[in-house]
């Protein structure tokens, strides 16, 4: 099954940019395993854009988004045996001394012969407490719509969806001990229902890839670009 992990920031809190180097051999030697199919660390959120549409209008609010107490930082997909294989890795994970960890169970799709072009960019869909499901099946075909759209363009990387019946898990190590708790996280205003990883020549191209994404008309849609970490 696959997994993501998604890594948090605490505003005001170190950043997980100083844990990079403890990071290198854990992401190694889960590449070694197998396990994992991507990930990356990205751009702070002073940097980032969020895209809603309301009553057919696009809106483009910058970041920082002060009403976030905590702030993705980071994200691994992977590929394990169960979702409890997942939440021991994340155990492990060294970013948990610095902020929490979020595991959820996600349906991924990925490029099997991607772009590699271009610049790398995160669109983060959020969604709140109260968002509304998708009981006749629309909304998730017409985020496939876009996605094909996407592919015919050579931009689309991969995308994954996070099911609500699965809230999943955090873990944090604090004072020297684990902490975990179930979810759903009532301290994140924007829940985090999916993402997709782009290719964009430009942060304006990326915007304008947002705007036609069809979740930004129920949710807000977090640009978030993607941090190339040196090869060791």
């Amino acid at each position: 099954m696959e997994c993501l992990l998604l890594f948090f920031d605490r505003r005001g809190e170190s950043s997980r940019e100083t844990i990079f180097a403890e990071m290198r051999p854990y992401t190694a030697e889960l590449a070694q395993k197998g396990a994992l199919r991507s990930g990356a660390p990205l751009r702070p959120d002073a940097e980032g854009l969020r895209v809603c549409l309301k009553q057919g209008a696009a809106q483009v609010l910058d970041g920082p988004f002060a009403e976030s107490k905590e702030v993705v930082s980071g994200y691994m997909l992977l590929e394990v045996p169960s979702f409890a294989d997942a939440l021991q890795l994340a155990k492990r994970c060294p970013a948990a001394r610095v902020g929490p960890v979020e595991v959820r169970e996600a349906m991924a799709d990925r490029e099997a012969d991607p772009p590699s072009a271009g610049q790398r960019w995160v669109l983060l869909f959020l969604e709140g407490p109260s968002a509304e499901g998708d009981p006749d099946g629309a909304k998730y075909e017409a985020m496939v719509r876009w996605t094909d759209a996407l592919r015919r363009e050579k931009k689309y990387v991969e995308c994954a969806g996070l099911p609500k019946s699965h809230p999943g898990a955090r873990v944090e190590l604090r004072g020297g001990k684990t902490a975990v708790s179930d979810g759903p996280f009532a301290e994140s205003k924007g829940i985090v229902g999916g993402y997709a990883l782009i290719e964009a020549k430009s942060r304006d191209e990326a915007v304008a890839i947002a705007k036609l994404c069809p979740h930004a008309s129920w949710g807000d849609v977090e640009i978030r670009e993607v941090i190339v970490v040196p090869a060791a």
